[in-house]
């Protein structure tokens, strides 16, 4: 007995231990989930789908386990697997209404990242409807809607999102109805197109491509007198950016055989805004074909002297003096012209991410930006 009690007492103090080891364990809470957690931070995505995956197996009522998991098999480029777990998660009686919305929002995300946008845009109203003061629903439907260019659509949704943040963007809401016009024309509905242009006009009076597609849908129903009126009044409001329809008037005019009218139509903008340099440039090009080579040369110095960046102008000097014969005042002309650097294809580039045009855009194709061309300077 004298050798019992000392044995007994010794195996109670390893149970004690090890019943505190155990309980210093869970007070830890170093469990797979928290585990997964500090694993995500750290970036060790593989090791904490392990986790994950081992969380949902023990835990079946882990729901945040569950949404992450699907969160990380769709970074992983399964975004359909992740949208069997989100989507199997709905059906759950014991959800809160704030689970409900967290999994409707990841199952947008998957359905977007898999391409499938009716049903990414199907499940997004479903979350607009459901709380219809969140914004940032509001705004990921909007963003789904572009996307499918559902333009008619879109102007509505914008419409929500602004009375929320309390913006206008009449100006971004004219161009929805003017993308809205162009898919209809390529439709060969050209009358309903032009209803969608005169409704971006109501909403932006300076809305530039409303005008230019607005003239174009005449131009495909082979009315080029309407066309010439609706660009004719164009430039009547706005002569500081008349030269977004010179071409087009052009070929209009040309096709009509009325060549002589375009001279006229740049010397009345030159009179209105002198500071017009694509007027001069296009007039100078009008005297260079009718062989007025000393007109065109004149036209040509008093530009450059005002503004001697202007490359066209450069350029349009160049081919005259050799057109007269000066070859040597032409070379030189043309050197002078490669040091100040060549004229870059691109006359236009986003704000937002640099992308580069040579045509007037109003939308990024690259980062979806509306307005960022600065466009009407």
């Amino acid at each position: 007995m004298e050798i019992i009690y000392p044995i007994a007492g010794i195996a109670l103090f390893l149970i004690v231990v090890a019943l505190y080891i155990r309980s210093r364990k869970k007070s830890s809470g170093r469990t797979p989930y928290i585990d997964a957690l500090h694993l995500l931070l750290d970036g060790k995505k593989d090791e904490a789908l392990d986790r994950l995956k081992q969380t949902v197996r023990t835990d079946t009522e882990n729901i945040m386990a569950y949404v992450r998991l699907g969160i990380l098999f769709r970074e992983k480029g399964l975004p359909l697997r992740a949208a069997k777990i989100h989507r199997n998660l709905l059906v759950r009686s014991n959800l809160k209404d704030e689970d409900v919305d967290i999994i409707l929002h990841q199952l947008v995300l998957d359905y977007e990242a898999s391409g499938t946008l009716d049903r990414a845009i199907t499940v997004a109203e479903r979350l607009v409807q459901r709380n219809k003061k969140n914004v940032d629903s509001q705004k990921l439907l909007l963003g789904l809607l572009e996307r499918k260019n559902d333009w008619d659509k879109a102007f509505f949704a914008r419409q929500g999102v602004n009375r929320w943040t309390k913006k206008k963007d009449s100006d971004i809401l004219a161009l929805y109805k003017v993308q809205s016009g162009l898919a209809l024309m390529k439709k060969g509905q050209q009358r309903e197109g032009r209803i969608r242009f005169r409704e971006a006009l109501k909403l932006d009076k300076r809305c530039i491509p409303a005008y230019l597609y607005w003239g174009d849908s005449y131009r495909a129903e082979k009315r080029d007198e309407d066309a010439l009126k609706v660009w004719h009044q164009f430039m009547q409001k706005n002569p500081q950016w008349s030269h977004f329809v010179f071409d087009r008037m052009k070929n209009v005019l040309y096709d009509l055989g009325r060549y002589g009218e375009m001279e006229e139509i740049y010397k009345d903008i030159i009179r209105k805004k002198p500071q017009n340099l694509m007027a001069y440039i296009h007039l100078i090009e009008i005297y260079g074909k009718q062989n007025r080579i000393d007109e065109a040369l004149a036209l040509c110095e008093g530009v450059i002297e005002k503004h001697p960046d202007c490359k066209p102008c450069q350029h349009a000097r160049i081919l005259l003096l050799q057109q007269k014969g000066l070859e040597r005042e032409s070379l030189n002309a043309a050197l002078a012209y490669i040091e100040s650097d060549l004229e870059k294809a691109s006359f236009y580039w986003c704000r937002k991410c640099g992308y580069e045009t040579a045509e007037p855009l109003w939308r990024c194709p690259q980062c979806q930006a509306w307005k960022s061309f600065l466009v009407e300077e």
